[in-house]
């Protein structure tokens, strides 16, 4: 005859038993717990420190400048050349860069540098869309710094740029089919606030240029 389990429980050794038994299971739910903290924390400093170093490359923050503030006088170092290429970059120089791109025409040297710091900073993007995309980073994804530079290229709640040079740089995203990035403007951003033009399908293109776009293909 089986005992019941008041029998069972009225048993001091089983009573130990279970006792144990409960002990060491919520001892490694909270091990478990700590552990995963402390991993998440760990990757989110790695994520940070990550991110730190993309914003030092002179080109990233060149293209940053460019984004962030009307006329900025952007210095960026050329190879062989002692000190670096300095130069204001106008909305009208923006556009015309990115235009001249997108229809293949020859660049001047500042609409050269200027497209290709835009190229460096969008790879950086597609980089942290990659990291996502496989795994390595979930929750660190949605970073503060990342949702800020998502929001200067497709959030059009951003007023950093007057819309119609958001609308050609979201025209650049898609035309030579920066995916990461438009992925991350949709995660980051809802669709009544995305700028029209990083909404639609990206087009079919190539770039002959001399700058950074060509680079990745």
């Amino acid at each position: 005859m089986s005992t019941s389990p008041r029998q069972w429980l009225r048993d001091p050794e089983k009573l130990l038993q279970l006792f144990t038994i409960v002990g060491g299971l919520t001892a490694f739910m909270i091990g478990l717990n700590e552990y995963r903290q402390e991993q998440r924390w760990k990757r989110l400093e790695y994520f940070t420190a990550l991110l730190g170093s993309f914003e030092a490359e002179p080109e990233v923050r060149g293209a940053l400048q460019m984004l962030e503030y009307n006329q900025p006088r952007v210095c960026i170092p050329e190879q062989g050349a002692e000190g670096a290429r300095c130069f204001v970059v106008s909305d009208t120089l923006l556009i015309a860069s990115l235009d001249g791109s997108i229809h293949n025409r020859v660049l001047t040297p500042e609409e050269q540098q200027v497209v290709y710091s835009l190229d460096r900073f969008l790879t950086t993007l597609e980089r942290i869309d990659y990291l996502q995309t496989q795994g390595f980073v979930a929750e660190e994804a949605r970073h503060p710094t990342v949702a800020y530079w998502i929001s200067l290229i497709g959030d059009r709640r951003n007023q950093a740029k007057p819309p119609a040079v958001r609308a050609k740089l979201c025209e650049f995203v898609r035309f030579f089919e920066y995916e990461g990035t438009l992925r991350l403007v949709t995660r980051y951003t809802e669709a009544r606030n995305r700028v029209r033009e990083c909404m639609a399908a990206a087009n079919a293109g190539s770039y002959l240029g001399p700058a950074g776009a060509a680079e990745r293909r």
